[in-house]
């Protein structure tokens, strides 16, 4: 947390506190779908610079859209411990839009706008969006920024991607975030050669 949501959470009149003492799992589910979300479609690359920060803001505009009204997730109904033993069952997968709508502590004026929603938003065009602007951070991915060229924003033409959906995954990784090049950062050992056996004397003397 730096300084500028500091302000903002005491303009807000929110309170800003640390996690409960002895209780170190407080961090956990803070950061439980860091995993999931964030560095699933960013993967673990390094970002600098206007340009990355303008797509990576891109993605997390669709991404809201996309994971909160259409893709469904695991709540814990109850939990059960018979001994060592834990028994847990989960309410039925739906997204989180749904269980909104289902709430009945949210205003109907709320339920509707965000029904609205749902029905003019298209998870194609989403996930299109979404693939977008990872092409725009593969490019962008372990640069400083400073150097970086500017390029022409991705198109993604929807019916190739429609079509390859059922066999994208054997051409190995789709995402443009994770693909990486490989770069050795240890130095190659310098072994002696097996057809000169006086290297190996000479190099301990």
């Amino acid at each position: 947390m730096n300084e500028f949501v500091v302000s903002w959470c005491r303009s807000e009149e929110l309170e800003v506190t640390r996690s409960r003492a002895y209780r170190k799992n407080d961090q956990a589910h803070v950061e439980q779908k860091n995993g999931a979300i964030v560095r699933r479609l960013m993967g673990y690359g390094r970002f600098v610079g206007a340009e990355a920060t303008a797509a990576l803001g891109q993605i997390y505009a669709v991404v809201r859209l996309y994971g909160n009204l259409f893709q469904p997730s695991f709540k814990l109904q109850e939990k059960t411990r018979i001994g060592a033993r834990v028994i847990k069952r989960y309410h039925p997968p739906v997204p989180p839009a749904a269980r909104v709508l289902t709430h009945p502590g949210v205003a109907e004026a709320d339920k509707q706008q965000l029904q609205a929603m749902m029905e003019t938003a298209d998870p194609v065009l989403l996930f299109a969006g979404i693939r977008a602007a990872q092409e725009e951070l593969g490019k962008r991915v372990d640069r400083r920024g400073l150097n970086a060229t500017i390029e022409e924003p991705a198109v993604i033409e929807l019916q190739r991607l429609a079509a390859n959906q059922k066999t994208a995954w054997k051409s190995g990784e789709t995402r443009p975030t994770h693909r990486r090049p490989y770069r050795r950062t240890k130095p190659y050992p310098k072994r002696p050669s097996m057809y000169e056996p006086f290297e190996a004397d000479s190099m301990k003397r």
